[in-house]
């Protein structure tokens, strides 16, 4: 039995589908991934990952809005279907970043252990999570290539 406030498996799934981390891979195969989530609520200024510190999970947002940021510089927010802190999930290794609650948000969090047993056991999910990170890393060349913003 959920806690009232707990979201169902299904709407975890759905929370996934946005996730462009999870991109392409199939709702049974969410199923898995729904159920190895931790929900965590946060409050406005909450820090939910302190630039520095090593850990080794990453969130998915289901609600609100969480700003990534180095001190007051902020370098995204992420809203719900986005994740954050993918690579420490991969490596774990310093924080490169603060990330902080802009209003109330529930993230789920995936640990390392549950998520390198899903990458050896389920192949498309590896795959979706490289796709992603490729993505992201195109897109990062492409904004260093067009330089600094006018």
């Amino acid at each position: 039995m959920t806690a009232p406030d707990e979201l169902l498996t299904i709407e975890r799934v759905a929370v996934l589908q946005r996730a462009g981390l999870f991109a392409g891979v199939p709702g049974r195969t969410l199923v898995a991934v729904a159920r190895l989530l931790e929900e965590v609520r946060v409050q406005p200024g909450q820090i939910v990952i302190q630039r520095g510190a090593v850990e080794e999970w990453l969130f998915v947002v289901a609600e609100g809005c969480v700003r990534a940021h180095i001190g007051d510089h902020t370098l995204d927010e992420a809203g719900p279907g986005d994740s954050v802190g993918e690579l420490a999930v991969l490596v774990p290794a310093a924080r490169a970043a603060t990330v902080t609650a802009l209003e109330p948000t529930l993230l789920l969090r995936l640990r390392r252990g549950p998520f390198d047993e899903l990458l050896e056991d389920r192949p498309d999910v590896a795959r979706a999570v490289i796709s992603d990170l490729a993505r992201r890393l195109q897109r990062l060349a492409d904004q260093r290539a067009e330089g600094p913003a006018t």
